[in-house]
């Protein structure tokens, strides 16, 4: 999902996070009970409010603070700087993935190209809502790619999404090996993350244009090994 276009990177956020890696990795104190989640969970919230308000501008941590209601010495208790936050909320973003995923192999098996159809089509909806809602925060999520002492976040979520894909796969035609479940995995995830970020860079009409021809492709490639003859017809 991460190994991302690199034309109009931000490079003040991957120029931030490479010297300031170390810290930023681990939160400075990890909330144990409820209270202290709570906190956390309203400087994220705040922080991603902000960076949906003021677009390619990182937030500052003071602005942080007071969107969370907070004071600055309470934000820097959890997050020891402004890229620490953020890599939480790129953290947030990927930890969603896997649960929308999972909605899909938990629903009644797809036993015809329509039906299949319309599970991608729920999945879409799911999955580029999450995109959309969190525009500005791809810069980050490009910035990990790059960053070799960040990448173990990339792979933790990859090899989960590609996982699930194929247990999706797997859901729709139990029959289908391991091997080929995981390779049609692969090109699901790095396909759709890459032609999203493509979109995101554009503008609304070019996104919702370019998720179809995903929707297309992935339905291309996929619908060859599922094994849903009941009714052809219903593929378009």
């Amino acid at each position: 999902m991460m190994r991302a276009p690199r034309e109009r990177e931000d490079h003040s956020v991957n120029r931030s996070l490479n010297w300031k890696t170390r810290t930023a990795l681990t939160p400075r104190k990890q909330p144990r009970q409820e209270r202290s989640s709570k906190v956390v969970d309203r400087i994220l919230d705040a922080a991603l409010i902000l960076t949906r308000e003021q677009g390619t501008k990182t937030p500052t941590t003071l602005a942080i603070a007071q969107r969370a209601g907070l004071s600055v010495g309470s934000v820097y208790q959890y997050f020891p700087n402004k890229e620490a936050i953020l890599l939480d909320l790129a953290r947030r973003w990927l930890a969603a993935f896997p649960e929308v995923i999972a909605r899909r192999i938990n629903a009644p098996r797809p036993n015809s190209h329509e039906t299949f159809q319309q599970e991608v089509d729920k999945l879409f909806i799911d999955t580029s809502r999450l995109y959309l809602d969190n525009a500005n925060l791809m810069p980050v999520i490009e910035a990990i790619t790059g960053n070799p002492d960040l990448r173990p976040i990339q792979n933790e979520y990859d090899d989960q999404i590609i996982a699930l894909y194929a247990a999706w796969l797997q859901h729709v035609n139990p029959a289908l090996e391991d091997q080929v479940a995981s390779r049609l995995g692969v090109v699901m995830m790095e396909v759709g993350h890459v032609c999203r970020l493509v979109g995101l860079k554009r503008d609304r009409k070019a996104f919702d244009l370019i998720q179809d021809d995903v929707k297309t492709m992935w339905l291309a490639l996929v619908i060859p090994y599922l094994d849903l003859d009941q009714n052809k017809e219903g593929f378009s």
